[in-house]
């Protein structure tokens, strides 16, 4: 891996990406973009994804990222609260 320093500043440092690597980033843009929305975006049908509380950090809960994704790319999931209280589950349906 390649490291340049952008400006000659030793805390800005740029670093190049070999493409084998790029699929297993998760790119999170600013605006409506969380990491939840971009891994359910990704998700197979069947697959799922469990969502621990503390990495919830928004004052709605992610059930309003579910029902953006279902009405802007037209995909179903199951989803709930865990039972012990300790985060979400979401299955992708359809």
């Amino acid at each position: 891996m390649t490291y340049i320093c952008l400006l000659n500043q030793p805390n800005v440092i740029m670093e190049f990406i070999k493409k084998e690597d790029l699929p297993a980033m998760l790119p999170v843009k600013r605006g409506r973009d969380t990491k939840l929305r971009i891994a359910l975006l990704q998700l197979e049908v069947g697959d799922g994804i469990f969502l621990p509380k503390e990495e919830w950090k928004r004052k709605n809960t992610p059930s309003y990222v579910v029902l953006a994704i279902k009405r802007t790319h037209q995909r179903t999931f199951e989803y709930g609260f865990k039972s012990d209280g300790t985060g979400w589950l979401f299955r992708r349906t359809s």
